[in-house]
C-alpha cells in the first residue's frame, strides 16, 4: 500500500497561517476638565480645546518668532496705508511710461522673490502676516536672534482668549443685558488666567514652562485688545486691583525663574527678554489709560522696596542684574530710562516672592463673588458666558426674544464644540 500523503488542507504546522495581530490603538488624551465650569460651558469647551496641546508637550513648549508681536500690527496697517496713499498721488509720474506687460511682469518677479525669501524649508505652523520675509510661526531655531518669540503654548493660549471674549459679549448674540458685561467678561478672563496660573504651578505642568506660556498670553492679550474695555468699567477699584495683581504675577514668575537660574540671555526660556518688555510697555498703557494710578513713584527706601503701580522697575532691576537683553517692541529703551533699575529683589528661595499668593487671597477675599450668603467669594468661571444661561434668561435679553442659539448648536455645545467669532 502506498504511503498516505498529508492533505493539501491539512492543519498542521507547515499549513497554519498567522494570525495578523491586533492593531494596538493608541488612547484619546482627554485633557483635565476645571472645576470652575458649567455644566455646559463654551468656555470649557475652549479651554479643553487648548489643553489638548499638553499631549505633546515637546511641542507645546517650543518656541516660534513672530514678525512683530500682535498689538503693533495695527499700527503697522496704518503705516502701510499711509504709503499705498502716497504711491497712489505719485503713481502716474512714476509708471505713466510703464506698459501694462512691464508691470505685471515685475508684479510676477516680486511675486516669486518673496516667495523664494519665505521658503527656508522650515515649518510654519500659521499663516504668514504678509510681510517680505514673514517670520511668523516659524520656529525660533530657523532665526534664533529674531527679537519677537513667543512659546507655542503662549500663542494658542492667548489665541484662545478671543473665543473667551467672544462668549462674554451679548452684542453678539443679539442680546442686551447691562452696560459694561463686556468688560466684566475681560476680568473674569483674567481671574481665570490667574487660577490657570496656581493650578499649573500645583500640578507642575512642564514644570515651569506653562506658567510661562500664560505670563506671555496675559501681556499679548492685554496689549491687543483685552484691556480695552476696562477703561470705561463701572469698578474703577476691582480694574485697579486686576492689573496690579497681573503685574505681581508677572514678577513671582520671574522670581521662581530666578531662583531656577533661568533669568538671563542663555537660558530655556527663550522668550525671556521679549516678554519683560512687554511688560514693560503694559505698566505704561495702563498708567496712561488711567487703569493703574499716575501719581509719580515714591523714592525707595527699606519701608518702601515695592510700588505695584510701577512694577516696570522690578522688571529692569531683574534684567540689570541678571543681563537680560529687553527687546521687541521700539520704545523699550525709552521705557527703560524712564524706570528706576535699582529696586532690592527677593531670595532666590523666597516662596512666595513679590507677595504674589498674598496679594490673590486678598484680591479673592474683596472681589470675588459668593453663590450664597455663607458661601465663600470666588473668582473666574463662566457665569458671563453666554452658552451657560439657561435657554429663559437667553430670551429675555435677546432683542427678538428668541434664544440665538438653535437646538444643534445647543447639542454641539454638550458635545464639546468650540464656538467662535467666524
Amino acid at each position: 500500500m502506498p504511503p498516505k500523503r498529508k492533505s493539501t488542507g491539512s492543519n498542521g504546522p507547515a499549513q497554519k497561517r498567522a494570525k495578523p495581530a491586533a492593531a494596538i490603538t493608541e488612547p484619546v488624551y482627554v485633557p483635565p476638565r476645571g472645576k470652575r465650569w458649567s455644566a455646559v460651558s463654551g468656555s470649557a469647551n475652549a479651554e479643553g480645546d487648548y489643553r489638548m496641546g499638553w499631549k505633546d508637550e515637546e511641542r507645546a513648549y517650543s518656541y516660534i518668532t513672530l514678525c512683530s508681536a500682535f498689538y503693533t500690527q495695527s499700527d503697522d496697517e496704518d503705516d502701510d496705508e499711509d504709503d499705498d496713499d502716497s504711491d497712489s498721488d505719485d503713481g502716474e509720474s512714476r509708471n505713466g511710461d510703464e506698459s501694462d506687460d512691464e508691470k505685471e511682469e515685475d508684479d510676477e518677479g516680486d511675486d516669486d522673490e518673496e516667495e523664494e525669501d519665505n521658503d527656508d524649508g522650515a515649518e510654519r505652523r500659521g499663516p504668514p502676516c504678509g510681510k517680505k520675509r514673514c517670520l511668523c510661526f516659524k520656529p525660533l531655531a530657523s532665526n534664533p536672534e529674531h527679537p519677537w518669540v513667543i512659546s507655542w503654548a503662549g500663542f494658542r493660549k492667548f489665541n484662545n482668549q478671543f473665543t473667551h471674549a467672544f462668549l462674554r459679549d451679548p452684542d453678539n448674540f443679539s442680546m442686551y443685558t447691562f452696560n459694561d458685561h463686556a468688560a466684566h467678561g475681560s476680568m473674569q478672563i483674567l481671574q481665570n488666567l490667574f487660577l490657570d496660573f496656581e493650578e499649573a504651578a500645583q500640578e507642575k505642568r512642564g514644570e515651569w514652562r506653562e506658567q510661562w506660556a500664560i505670563c506671555e498670553c496675559v501681556v499679548h492679550w492685554l496689549l491687543c485688545s483685552g484691556s480695552d474695555g476696562l477703561s470705561f468699567i463701572d469698578d474703577c477699584d476691582g480694574v485697579h486691583a486686576i492689573m496690579r495683581l497681573v503685574g505681581r504675577m508677572f514678577l513671582a514668575m520671574l522670581g521662581q525663574l530666578d531662583g531656577l537660574g533661568l533669568v538671563g540671555d542663555a537660558t530655556a526660556v527663550k522668550s525671556l527678554g521679549c516678554t519683560m518688555a512687554m511688560y514693560m510697555v503694559l505698566a505704561s498703557t495702563m498708567r496712561a489709560r488711567n487703569i493703574i494710578n499716575e501719581e509719580p513713584r515714591e523714592e525707595y527706601t527699606s519701608e518702601m522696596k515695592f510700588q505695584p503701580d510701577y512694577f516696570e522697575d522690578a522688571i529692569l532691576t531683574y534684567a540689570n542684574k541678571r543681563g537680560v537683553t529687553l527687546c521687541g517692541p521700539e520704545d523699550i529703551e525709552e521705557l527703560m530710562a524712564q524706570a528706576v533699575g535699582t529696586v532690592e529683589l527677593p531670595e532666590k528661595k523666597d516662596p512666595n516672592p513679590w507677595g504674589w499668593k498674598a496679594e490673590l487671597k486678598k484680591y479673592v477675599k474683596n472681589h470675588g463673588i459668593s453663590k450664597s450668603s455663607r458661601g465663600a467669594p470666588k473668582i473666574g468661571g463662566d457665569c458671563y458666558d453666554i452658552t451657560t444661561w439657561s435657554s429663559a434668561e437667553r430670551k429675555a435679553s435677546s432683542f427678538n426674544k428668541k434664544d440665538p442659539f438653535s437646538k444643534k448648536e445647543l447639542d454641539s455645545l454638550k458635545a464639546g464644540m468650540v464656538l467662535g467669532p467666524a
